[in-house]
């Protein structure tokens, strides 16, 4: 075989992998997509009318929302404060992704929706109110939602890319629905 026929073959033969490796991943189910399961505490019934009123919090932060449910769709708007640690201990928002997700009575997360990203490597001090407002479509047989989000902090070097090389801390924070209820 010639060079050129062989250079073919690893490179069909690499994509190939890629593409087994990218569909093994994607099958395993993300901890974002249908069927992944929320916890009975962190989820809010989904009332008629409105607007109804709460307060949802984790380690990192808290979110103080209201709701107005219409027939098929959801109005939500909320402010995300960021817990005393995360402004003490770092000067950057690097990003912070907020989730909502509608769930099923047995708590099954039927859709995940992104609510707003928040951030963008922006120093916290001059980060300001974290403020949402969006209306999303009720998926069939959604009788309660539930926040999740990601994010990253950084202070010194601020790369915002893994070890910061320049001498920096990252922190990477989240909250997320588990992949599978428990036994």
């Amino acid at each position: 075989m010639n060079f050129e026929i062989k250079s073919s073959l690893v490179f069909k033969l690499l994509i190939a992998c890629l593409l087994i490796n990218l569909g093994v991943a994607c099958a395993g189910g993300s901890s974002l997509s249908p069927g992944a399961w929320v916890e009975e505490t962190d989820r809010i019934a989904v009332l008629d009318g409105g607007p109804h009123k709460g307060s949802w919090q984790t380690r990192d932060l808290s979110i103080n929302y209201e709701y107005r449910e219409a027939v098929k769709n959801l109005q939500i708007s909320g402010v995300i404060k960021l817990a005393d640690y995360i402004p003490k201990s770092y000067n950057t928002l690097n990003r912070l992704t907020l989730y909502i997700h509608f769930l099923e009575a047995n708590g099954t997360v039927l859709d995940t929706k992104s609510i707003k990203i928040f951030g963008y490597r922006r120093y916290l001090d001059l980060l300001g109110e974290m403020s949402f407002n969006n209306r999303f479509d009720l998926v069939e047989n959604t009788v309660s939602f539930a926040f999740s989000y990601s994010g990253r902090a950084s202070s010194g070097g601020g790369s915002g890319i893994g070890d910061n090389a320049r001498g920096g801390i990252d922190w990477d924070f989240w909250k997320v629905p588990r992949r599978n209820p428990p036994k």
